[in-house]
């Protein structure tokens, strides 16, 4: 198994994307917390974890409140250990340009996307410097490389978290730590609903953007890929 002995910590674990990587980081040895504001999902997922002989801890969080962030991670050390594999998967979105985008909509945003992210990797990194290992794992979005105007905040957040991911793999490269923000297209998750028209039959399936983790985490320690990871369809899953 790629992570035994390990402790992940994933964000937006309550479903999708965060829930599926969460099994698969257990099902490769780790020790998962999982956190996200649905709590009762949250248990499901740790059921179905502790069924198939992993560990799980569920932490209900809202990650938009700086005491939760810490309390997340402190309950993960406590309980787990120190967190060796972070994983920012939480997002928010919402299908606006920019002169709709309200102040309350863009603060919503960069709280999930971007400001959480980048207050538990800092909190997490020293650790993972002292130890010498330590994999993130940010999941951004093809709109954190490309223009959406349309989803205006969505869009600049997520170019945001790749500049993010950036700054930690380019000041820890001797440090034993990878950083990767991997950007899918469209996924077929509750969040592929915002976009009106869209063509679900056309998105890409939460299980190939768990696969590709799964390849970056299994690299040599000499091998460096990213740190942005972009992942598109090849049919267009847009309005025509």
């Amino acid at each position: 198994m790629l992570l035994a002995g390990r402790v992940a910590l994933v964000t937006g674990a309550s479903s999708g994307i965060g829930a599926a990587l969460a099994a698969m980081l257990a099902e490769e040895g780790a020790r998962v917390a999982v956190a996200a504001r649905r709590e009762a999902e949250l248990r499901e997922l740790a059921r179905r974890i502790e069924l198939a002989g992993g560990t799980a801890l569920t932490v209900a969080t809202d990650l938009t409140d700086d005491a939760a962030l810490r309390r997340l991670v402190e309950r993960t050390v406590d309980e787990l250990g120190p967190i060796d594999v972070l994983v920012n998967n939480a997002g928010f979105a919402v299908w606006k340009p920019l002169e709709l985008t309200s102040v309350a909509e863009w603060d919503q945003t960069f709280a999930v996307n971007i400001r959480a992210p980048a207050l538990l990797t800092a909190t997490v990194l020293p650790g993972m410097q002292a130890r010498r290992f330590g994999r993130i794992v940010n999941i951004g979005s093809e709109a954190g490389v490309a223009i959406v105007p349309s989803l205006a905040a969505y869009c600049v957040s997520k170019h945001a978290l790749v500049a993010l991911t950036e700054v930690v793999q380019d000041a820890n490269h001797e440090n034993g730590i990878k950083a990767w923000v991997v950007c899918p297209g469209f996924v077929d998750t509750e969040m592929g609903t915002v976009v009106p028209g869209a063509k679900p039959e056309n998105f890409l399936k939460v299980e190939e953007v768990v696969d590709l983790v799964r390849y970056l985490l299994g690299l040599g320690d000499n091998v460096k890929l990213g740190p942005p990871v972009l992942v598109r369809t090849m049919r267009n899953p847009m309005p025509s």
